[in-house]
């Protein structure tokens, strides 16, 4: 898996629940499960024209509480589904689990994050170790990157992968 990404960053605030904001509430109770179908709608509840204008690569910056509410792994499916990666300043504990076994690159807590870039910026995230560039403004940071065999997981695939994985080596 190529844990670095460049591409546009696309901003967004604090408290964006899971169901409505990041993905409408139906593909939940349908038990939607297919990254494809989810891609058409990630972000609709914000910005309806969000799935056309992203590109594979492009970043997702949060505020706080990124995903709260039901822990439901739909939104994170749909991030997958456009291969792009997050950063943000804070995830709730389900969505935070539900970003790993989505297999979604992803950076939290990211502190002040939503502070050093814009939508529309050039950033330069390697997720493995945690670099953080905004290209556009010329900032560095780092931040903690996630425990490698949370890694292992995310570059398996997700939760799915990684459970065949294993039961393919113990058979």
């Amino acid at each position: 898996m190529n844990w670095r990404f460049r591409g546009r960053c696309w901003l967004f605030g604090d408290n964006l629940g899971i169901d409505g904001d990041i993905m409408p509430l139906r593909f939940a109770l349908a038990r939607e499960t297919d990254p494809m179908v989810l891609r058409d709608h990630l972000m609709a509840g914000i910005d309806p024209e969000f799935p056309s204008k992203v590109a594979p690569g492009d970043i997702i910056v949060a505020g706080r509480r990124f995903g709260q509410g039901n822990p439901h792994i739909q939104g994170f499916l749909g991030i997958r589904g456009h291969s792009l990666g997050l950063l943000a300043e804070s995830i709730p504990r389900g969505s935070f689990r539900n970003a790993i076994n989505a297999g979604v690159p992803f950076l939290a807590p990211c502190e002040g994050i939503t502070k050093l870039c814009q939508t529309g910026d050039e950033l330069d995230v390697d997720f493995e170790n945690g670099l953080f560039r905004n290209v556009t403004q010329n900032i560095e940071r780092r931040y903690t990157p996630l425990e490698p065999e949370l890694r292992a997981i995310i570059a398996l695939g997700g939760w799915k992968e990684h459970v065949q994985k294993r039961l393919a080596s113990a058979a």
